[in-house]
């Protein structure tokens, strides 16, 4: 197939995998979610190709952000082809025409699939920033866990079609403002007791998510919410927020922790890897044979002084006695 013809047939998308609702993805959504795939898998092997070329032990957030923007790459391959939504009846009709919805109101494509990427990717993408400080366990755990529990009533809200939605959306936004709590209450004074360096680190790092993910919250409500906004003009505004909290944020958050001192957060989990193999392995092979040099040593000198110590038994009872001296033995008295 030449060159003319793949530009002849371009994006279709829409063609082979026809819209399932009457609000849809248009053409030019669609060829801005190919876009957004584009950057995703882009910055993905770019990270790993990055992290290739550190140390094995300064590597784990490499690893966590390209998993990330690994998750996300595969949901913008859903969307761009249209895939992963579900039609559900729009609350408002707004300019939306009459449809073949519950009352005649129309459906709109729901994308259950750009949930999925949320759980996982906002998870890691808070990890990430949680790791670089020396909060307890117990409070990374329990910021993680409000963060899924946000976009659960994000996706339950999306998917009501009366106006019970706006309750998950209340419930997603008071999880969210849990979330920032954490980040910027706790999180930013124990980076800061870390030194300045991961203090400047997080505090770069966690404003930029402060501002972005509110601002997923107005999208949601101009397109899943309140149905003010087509699809195309939501992939649009989502797109945006994409960029800026998952490839913006990661290659920030990344280049900044080049300065850090990475023994300081103690990420190590106490098994020994393949660097530490090779960097102790001379060295136990020379312990190994200075514990068999002593280990020798030990035992000839026990079996010469075992040696010494029966001649000195046998010695006595062979020797002979002087004279006139008799042997006698005791009996027990009477």
């Amino acid at each position: 197939m030449d060159t003319a013809s793949l530009v002849k047939r371009g994006n279709r998308a829409l063609e082979v995998n026809p819209p399932n609702a009457d609000i849809h993805l248009g053409r030019w959504g669609s060829d801005w979610g190919w876009v957004m795939f584009c950057i995703m898998g882009a910055s993905t092997l770019g990270l790993l190709a990055w992290s290739f070329r550190m140390r094995r032990k300064r590597r784990a957030f490499h690893y966590l952000l390209a998993a990330a923007l690994a998750v996300s790459t595969v949901s913008w391959y859903s969307q761009a082809s249209d895939l992963g939504s579900t039609p559900i009846t729009a609350q408002f009709l707004h300019h939306s025409a009459r449809g073949s919805g519950v009352g005649g109101y129309p459906t709109r494509q729901i994308w259950y699939s750009r949930y999925v990427d949320w759980t996982l990717t906002t998870t890691l993408l808070l990890l990430s920033l949680l790791l670089i400080t020396g909060l307890p366990l117990s409070i990374i755990f329990v910021t993680l866990f409000f963060n899924v529990l946000m976009v659960v009533c994000g996706l339950l809200g999306a998917l009501t079609r009366t106006r019970y939605k706006w309750g998950y959306f209340v419930f997603a936004c008071a999880a969210l403002g849990y979330v920032l709590y954490h980040v910027f209450a706790s999180g930013l004074r124990s980076a800061r007791r870390l030194g300045k360096d991961f203090g400047r680190t997080y505090l770069y790092a966690s404003v930029l998510l402060g501002i972005i993910w509110p601002m997923y919250a107005v999208c949601w409500g101009l397109s899943e919410g309140g149905n003010v906004i087509g699809i195309s003009a939501e992939f649009l505004f989502y797109g945006i927020l994409d960029i800026f909290s998952k490839p913006v944020f990661a290659f920030l958050l990344l280049s900044m922790l080049r300065r850090c001192d990475y023994g300081a957060l103690r990420l190590r989990s106490g098994k020994r890897s393949e660097e530490d193999s090779d960097l102790h392995e001379p060295r136990r092979g020379l312990v190994e044979k200075d514990h068999e040099r002593i280990g020798s040593a030990d035992h000839h000198h026990i079996g010469g002084a075992n040696t010494n110590a029966h001649a000195g038994l046998q010695g006595p009872a062979n020797s002979t006695l002087p004279h006139g001296a008799q042997h006698t033995t005791m009996s027990p008295a009477p």
